[in-house]
Order: C-alpha cells, then sequence, then structure tokens
C-alpha cells in the first residue's frame, strides 16, 4: 500500500519519536522510508541543531554553508542508522526551502511517497498561535495521508 513512506526529521527527540513508526510501515509493506530533513532559509536560526556535528572554525562566514550542510548530512546519516537499526531500508533527502510544511509537502510529491510520517511537538496557546506548527500546516496541505505522531505516544506494538 505504502512503499514509499516520507519521515520528516529535525533530529529532535520528538522527530524520533516517530522513527519505529515508519519503519514498522515500511516493513509491513515492503517499502522504504524516505527520510527528509529540510534546511530552512535561515541557517543561523537552526545552527544549535547541529553544533555537535561541526567543525569549530565553522563560523567563518565563507564556509559556514558549506559546513552546515556536511553537518546536517551527518546528522541525516546517523538518523538513518537508527531506522535501519529497526529493521528499514532508507534513504536519505536534505532539502531546502524557505518553509520546513511547505517543503516536505513538495518532496512528497517530488519522491513519490504514498504518506506522510511526522511527529508533532505538542505546543498549544500562544506558542502554537506565534510559532505555528510545521505538522499541521503538513496537514492541512498534503495531498497524500499524514501519520502524526506526539512525544509519548506508544510505539508501534506497544500496549496503549
Amino acid at each position: 500500500m505504502f512503499s514509499r513512506i516520507l519521515l520528516a526529521t529535525d533530529f529532535s527527540e520528538h522527530s524520533e519519536q516517530a522513527y519505529p513508526w515508519a519503519a514498522q510501515l515500511a516493513a509491513s509493506n515492503g517499502g522504504t522510508v524516505v527520510l527528509v530533513n529540510v534546511l530552512e532559509g535561515d541557517l543561523v536560526a537552526n545552527a544549535p541543531l547541529f553544533a555537535g556535528y561541526m567543525q569549530t572554525d565553522a563560523l567563518d562566514l565563507g564556509r559556514y554553508r558549506e559546513e552546515f550542510e556536511k553537518a546536517a548530512q551527518t546528522a541525516l546519516d546517523a538518523a538513518a542508522e537508527k531506522i535501519r537499526a529497526l529493521g528499514a531500508d532508507v534513504e536519505t533527502h536534505l532539502v531546502q526551502g524557505k518553509r520546513a510544511s511547505e517543503t516536505l509537502v513538495q518532496a512528497a510529491e517530488d519522491l513519490d511517497c504514498g504518506v506522510i510520517v511526522i511527529s508533532t511537538h505538542g505546543r498549544g496557546g500562544l506558542a502554537k498561535f506565534l510559532l505555528g506548527s510545521t505538522a499541521e500546516k503538513v496537514v492541512r496541505t498534503a495531498q497524500r495521508p499524514v501519520f502524526t505522531i506526539h512525544l509519548g505516544d506508544p510505539g508501534p506494538g506497544d500496549d496503549a
């Protein structure tokens, strides 16, 4: 049914909660997890996510973008290994765009994925209003099913 499962990751604990679900979908359908990370236009805002993967001299503005992309790819490869350890085939894609939600929806189309798996950060109230929700925007705009996972949801096979 779903031979290509787009799994969105920002490498956070929240997004890792979705890894077993995507791996299970892939395994039960003989499919592949298509692991996607979006590099948004503002690389400076995302720098803390990759600090552990970057060289200390990477803040040289001439090398910043190149080092940032290398660090993001390294983090993406590490995430792919976690999913492979769950028994799924994985391909990785580092894509760039202005807004993660729009970029993920477009990537699902471009990469011929039948379903999108994405975690929610569980923000509510004012934080959600001010920051928006990537997962919510993906759910509203995607032309394919979207499977959302919340931090703390049981994993596949866990008793609910």
